[in-house]
């Protein structure tokens, strides 16, 4: 289907590289699934792990099914092995691709396995380049506006990932830092709102006695996993005439103003030193596209993935290709009708519209099969599609 799909056009140029999970109902399984860090919330059920590679196009070129208790970051070799190998039988000289993937893949060892064969367009995690953050805002440049009408500026340098120089960019994204800000400090607060109230439980000698261990654990129910290096905490000992320990917090303030620093701030790096920066920032920003492939095998409408139902590898793997195959029959479909504009859902509403009617005259017994009327986007669709074919008698 890739070399078919390449035949027509799609040959691919960039890459996009992306991980994710389903969870399912099966309670004994075989060895893909497991239990894991679940994107949906369902920590508590087994998964299914999957790595998907889609072009520029937005078409699917590779996927693989994984276990569900393994990390990006350990799939991603794996996956890339499987993507050299796909594109050496397409024929796709691998030197001159580029693929591009976000910071929960990142190691030295992956780094390194990409360059020894295409070029790189990533992400950096803010602890990796915490003096980038600091650069004052007059020093970064304005590269373009997003569909959102959002405008991204960036500051251009050259810094060390992985021990290797690469052209690095700091994308600002004002719409963006202050969407973060405000979830940032309403999460904080809810915080600071249970801490607080736990402070005062254990100030009271009412109620069951506690020990120092209690309480760290539900300090630490309390704090989400990105505000552990937030909030720093001590619980005193058990005093004498009490019941429960004495709890103090405190917000650190160093990490604090660096999480600050980063709202609305994206550190991407590249070896493709020749691109300007505004090509290099939207190429990074154009990894939505495979995301938006993860919303589509999630619509229950289309081409839902999850939640899994089968028990064995065998069957679990078959079902995951099916519904990629499905996605690339609308993916391709809506490379073709992409000067139309319409979403998929939208472009699959406007098809279902076309209907088809069986029509018998008065004046004799042979029936034809006729096109009901259809607004102007169904016309230029069903002409586009030459969908008149399959009406042949």
């Amino acid at each position: 289907m890739c070399k078919i799909l390449i035949e027509k056009g799609l040959t691919p140029q960039i890459l996009f590289l992306d991980e994710t999970n389903w969870f399912n109902y099966i309670k004994k399984g075989e060895e893909l699934p497991q239990n894991g860090n679940n994107k949906q919330y369902r920590n508590h059920m087994k998964q299914v792990y999957m790595g998907l590679a889609v072009s520029e196009d937005n078409v699917p070129f590779m996927h693989e099914v994984y276990e569900g208790n393994k990390h990006d970051s350990k799939i991603f070799p794996d996956l890339l092995d499987a993507l050299t190998e796909r594109l050496t039988n397409l024929k796709i000289t691998t030197e001159d691709m580029t693929l591009v993937f976000d910071k929960g893949n990142n190691s030295q060892v992956n780094i390194e396995d990409v360059l020894s064969k295409m070029h790189i367009v990533a992400s950096a995690k803010h602890n990796q380049a915490e003096d980038l953050l600091n650069i004052p805002l007059e020093n970064y440049k304005h590269l373009y506006t997003n569909p959102q009408s959002n405008k991204i500026y960036g500051y251009r340098t050259k810094y060390d990932f992985f021990g290797t120089e690469f052209t690095t960019v700091v994308l600002y994204n004002k719409a963006s830092c202050k969407k973060q800000r405000k979830s940032y400090e309403n999460s904080k607060a809810k915080i600071v709102l249970k801490l607080e109230d736990l402070e005062r439980r254990l100030k009271s000698n009412r109620g069951n006695e506690r020990d120092r261990n209690s309480v760290v654990r539900e300090f630490n129910d309390i704090i989400r996993k990105d505000f552990r290096s937030v909030f720093e905490y001590e619980v005193g000992e058990v005093t004498k005439g009490m019941k429960k320990p004495t709890l103090k917090f405190w917000i650190n303030e160093n990490v604090e103003n660096l999480c600050y620093a980063g709202f609305g701030k994206t550190i991407v790096f590249t070896d493709l030193k020749n691109w300007h920066s505004e090509k290099i920032a939207k190429t990074y920003n154009q990894k939505y596209i495979v995301e938006d492939d993860f919303k589509l095998l999630n619509d229950v409408l289309l081409v839902p993935v999850g939640p899994i139902n089968h028990h064995t590898d065998f069957n679990i793997r078959a079902h995951v290709f099916l519904c990629i195959i499905g996605m690339i029959f609308y993916r391709y479909m809506a490379w073709k009708c992409k000067h139309f504009g319409l979403s998929i859902r939208r472009l699959v509403e406007e098809l279902e519209g076309i209907r088809l009617a069986l029509v018998q005259k008065k004046s004799g017994r042979k029936v034809e099969m006729m096109v009901e009327e259809m607004d102007v986007i169904q016309a230029r669709l069903f002409s586009l599609l030459d969908l008149g074919k399959f009406m042949q008698n």
